[in-house]
């Protein structure tokens, strides 16, 4: 009779363990993906100064579509969106260096007025000048040789003999605060 009882509990703790076996593997499969290198995703964000208002967004709009870990995005946004699943909102605090780099004084020079206003006149006729209001101003942006974003801004005003032109992207040095989330992973990319 012992050994009936003692034959019954381990079946019945081999189907305890198998029960809950296919719970686990069960709840398991029906969790969403999660971001990883490489993979193709949908996000809206919108993004802050520490303590600011957002200054752009992508909500009741369209959300931005990149591959992670390919560049299009600053690296620090590239990381926070690792691990997310879709539904998921992350708000994060990106610093100088994994966003658009510290602020360098090398850029801002002082320049003749003449020079400057007649490059602004050339690149506004060739249609290469366009122009961003960020936090701190309008910054005015054109396309350089090698297809990169060149940044203008005119930090001390001008005089009839020199113009301060400050070409640090209007976010380098500055913390940013973004809040993400996530659309969607895109399938077979």
């Amino acid at each position: 009779m012992e050994k009936r009882d003692q034959k019954a509990r381990v079946l019945m703790a081999a189907v305890l363990v198998a029960c809950f076996a296919m719970v686990c593997l069960s709840g398991c499969a029906g969790q969403q993906p999660v971001v990883k290198a490489g993979d193709r995703v949908k996000v809206d964000y919108s993004v802050s100064l520490p303590g600011g208002d957002p200054f752009e967004s992508t909500r009741n709009g369209t959300p931005i579509e990149f591959t992670v870990g390919s560049g299009g995005v600053v690296r620090g946004f590239d990381n926070a969106v690792i691990g997310m699943r879709p539904g998921e909102t992350r708000v994060v605090t990106i610093p100088p260096e994994d966003a658009y780099g510290p602020y360098q004084q090398s850029l801002v020079n002082t320049l003749d007025t003449e020079s400057v206003r007649n490059t602004l006149a050339e690149l506004n006729q060739t249609g290469n000048l366009g122009r961003i209001d960020f936090p701190d101003g309008p910054v005015y942006i054109w396309r350089t040789d090698d297809n990169n974003t060149g940044y203008l801004r005119f930090t001390n005003g001008t005089t009839p003999e020199t113009t301060t032109v400050d070409e640090n992207h209007p976010l380098a040095g500055k913390d940013l605060v973004f809040e993400i989330t996530l659309v969607e992973i895109i399938p077979g990319q």
